[in-house]
């Protein structure tokens, strides 16, 4: 989100296309998670990179997603929260599975 905001101000230096920019972001990726695999992690940096400059180039043409789509809210602020939330709460069980799948795969003798 901070990357998007980052360029969205450079090239734009107002509050709606940044907040388009992290809206569109939060839409985008909110469902990468981690699995603590780097080279995994690699990846999913350079799709957010992407997804970024995506939301960017969306945001200046007045364009993004909206209040009315997914967890993202009219209000920048909101749909932070609402990325947070999920992230605090939904994610401790995905948390979990994945230590879960990790420790069945390692082949300890």
């Amino acid at each position: 989100m901070g990357a998007a905001a980052g360029m969205a101000w450079l090239l734009e230096p107002r509050y709606e296309p940044v907040a388009l920019a992290i809206g569109s972001m939060i839409a985008d990726i909110s469902g990468i998670i981690c699995d603590g695999a780097a080279n995994s992690c690699a990846m999913k940096a350079s799709t957010s990179v992407s997804a970024a400059y995506k939301a960017v180039l969306m945001a200046l043409d007045r364009s993004g997603v909206t209040g009315n789509e997914g967890i993202v809210a009219d209000d920048v602020d909101q749909s932070i929260a609402n990325l947070c939330a999920l992230a605090c709460g939904a994610m401790r069980q995905t948390d979990r599975q994945i230590i879960e799948i990790m420790a069945q795969k390692c082949h300890c003798d």
